[in-house]
């Protein structure tokens, strides 16, 4: 865990915040990042913006930022959020340029966790 802790810190997670929230379990926190590079909402978003479909692709983005925020991935979650902003407001051109931005972060983080 520490490595992993050491990897997601140079990415810019909160690994303090989310080490509080997760009563300094670490063995429960690895596991839940785990689960996240394996989360569907990943693909569904996907899914849903190449195809425009954009209440599906928020609420997909919705679900994303809650559990990133909560695991301290602080550059992904607030990529996730300027995403659900433009979804919330119908801002549809804005969406796929700001999804753009967050694929791109969701592969930076993705690297700093296979580094680990």
């Amino acid at each position: 865990m520490e490595k992993l802790s050491e990897e997601l810190r140079e990415y810019g997670a909160d690994i303090e915040d989310a080490m509080a929230r997760f009563l300094n379990d670490e063995t429960l926190y690895a596991e839940c990042i785990r689960l996240l590079l394996e989360d569907s909402a990943f693909p569904k978003l996907e899914t849903a913006m190449e195809r425009k479909l954009y209440e599906e692709a928020f609420n997909q983005a919705h679900t994303l930022k809650g559990v990133l925020g909560n695991l301290g991935l602080t550059p992904l979650y607030q990529s996730a959020c300027s995403l659900v902003d433009a979804l919330r407001a119908q801002a549809y051109p804005l969406a796929q340029e700001r999804y753009q931005a967050f694929q791109a972060e969701n592969s930076r983080m993705r690297s700093a966790i296979a580094a680990e």
